[in-house]
């Protein structure tokens, strides 16, 4: 299905508010651009409503101070490597609470960490596709002005400008792999391991004629090994959990997005008890 410009205008009115409404805060463009698209993300792909919600903060409100600050840090941290202040990225407690996720159980700043690579390709996506849309201001104009002549007695049949009515083109594109994928959490006290998890899905979640393909249903790729294992590399040994740290994290990447779907009962997030410990499973959704 082909949208056009309009129709996707249209469809991200609340991000364009909440990005009227931090540019309102006297924040240099760049760094309104880095906070909506991390927010956007958040939204799009992990199913939390956090747009609306800045949207309607109250001038000066501290808590959309700390939104930017911690947006705009996570989106350095993914997409550059390198944080500017306050450093280091220890801990994001208001956009853990704009998410509504208790005790940090999906959401917190060692999710960044540990999903760091998945994160970025997804915030450089929606920053070159959807997020240029938002904050192009010219575009928005343009379709003020066509409500306006469409809510007119003298102009009964307006046309949209043909910036408006051109197709809304992707170029870049996101692995396939993405669409099967689900972010884990496990609390640092639960000593769940992988196999734990695999033996969890295998038991639980798939039929008998789905068994041959157990193998490949819950591992991670490469160096995003299971921290839970405790066989991260030298390189993540800084991302293991301290006193008083949040979740270990890791990624489920299914056979199939149907797979997924039916493990998870086609619920965005899940609640699940594996061996007496804590599971949360929360699903990916490219935007796309």
């Amino acid at each position: 299905m082909v949208f056009l410009v309009w129709q996707v205008l249209e469809a991200n009115q609340t991000a364009r508010r909440a990005y009227q409404r931090v540019l309102f805060e006297k924040t240099g463009r760049d760094v309104v651009k880095k906070v909506i698209c991390l927010l956007l993300w958040l939204e799009m792909t992990m199913g939390f409503q956090v747009l609306g919600s800045v949207a309607t903060m109250a001038p000066g409100d501290i808590s959309l101070a700390q939104v930017i600050i911690e947006a705009c840090a996570v989106y350095n941290y993914v997409l550059h490597g390198c944080y500017e202040q306050p450093a280091p990225l220890a801990d994001i407690p208001t956009i853990v609470a704009l998410c509504g996720v208790r005790g940090g159980r999906l959401v917190d700043a060692r999710f960044f960490m540990f999903h760091k690579d998945i994160v970025a390709r997804g915030v450089a996506f929606i920053r070159d596709t959807f997020a240029a849309l938002i904050v192009d201001d010219y575009l928005h104009a343009m379709l003020r002005r066509f409500k306006d002549d469409s809510n007119s007695f003298l102009i009964p049949t307006p046309l949209p400008a043909p910036e408006l009515m051109a197709p809304f083109i992707v170029l870049t594109s996101l692995p396939p792999e993405d669409c099967r994928t689900a972010f884990v959490a496990v609390p640092e006290y639960d000593p769940l391991s992988s196999q734990d998890i695999l033996e969890y899905f295998e038991r639980y979640s798939l039929r008998p004629e789905q068994s041959a393909l157990v193998a490949d249903i819950c591992i991670c790729v490469h160096n995003l090994i299971l921290e839970l294992l405790g066989l991260i590399s030298c390189t993540y040994c800084a991302e293991r959990p301290g006193p008083g740290q949040g979740p270990k994290h890791c990624v489920i990447v299914f056979r199939s997005t149907q797979q997924r779907d039916e493990a998870m009962f086609h619920e965005t997030a899940a609640f699940f008890r594996v061996n007496n410990g804590d599971m949360w499973v929360q699903r990916y959704m490219p935007p796309l």
